[in-house]
């Protein structure tokens, strides 16, 4: 016995080639940099926020899914005074973003330097950055495993129904930013 998976398209809809709400870098423009321009600005985002006004932010590439990293990270309290921390222990990014909710401002990741020096251990990079309550920039890796229930409680601004209905989500469960109708099939083999 065999199975087939493919992928329900919500109707009206147009087929996104990697099955998210990430509109890709177009290679010939920035294609002069190579390799570093897509880790910098893999895509940018198109949406609407809670009242309707449309918006985007840019999406990078920096982290790798199931690698695990040391974040630190920046959030406002309920009185608006600002909170630095570090994670006391290496999280993948899927850990990370699963546990996040409300008041966060910023995250950054510790990426080692491919030839470490005596002055160049590595550097701290934006992975999640905010302005206004909404995102200013996001990694992917964070970005296709965030949930509508991440978003109605750490960000209520983003809540985007329309763009939730084009990812096929039903519950607070689903994904926000991938497609979520995957469809199982028993062929017989």
């Amino acid at each position: 016995m065999s199975y087939i998976c493919y992928i329900k398209q919500p109707l009206k809809t147009t087929i996104m080639n990697n099955q998210n709400a990430i509109t890709e870098n177009n290679e010939t423009t920035y294609g002069r940099h190579g390799d570093i321009s897509k880790k910098f600005h893999y895509g940018r985002v198109q949406q609407k926020d809670n009242l309707g006004k449309s918006f985007s932010f840019s999406v990078t590439n920096h982290l790798e899914e199931g690698k695990k990293y040391k974040f630190r990270f920046a959030c406002k309290c309920k009185a608006g005074f600002l909170n630095i921390a570090e994670t006391n222990y290496d999280q993948t990014p899927e850990q990370f973003i699963s546990g996040t909710y409300g008041y966060v401002e910023n995250v950054q990741v510790w990426i080692d330097a491919e030839n470490p020096t005596d002055h160049h251990k590595g550097l701290w990079v934006n992975v999640l950055a905010t302005k206004g309550k909404r995102f200013y920039s996001i990694d992917k890796s964070f970005l296709l495993h965030l949930r509508v229930g991440n978003m109605h409680n750490a960000w209520k601004k983003m809540v985007d129904y329309d763009l939730w209905n084009r990812m096929g989500t039903k519950t607070h469960a689903d994904y926000a930013y991938k497609m979520n109708n995957v469809v199982t099939e028993e062929v017989a083999a």
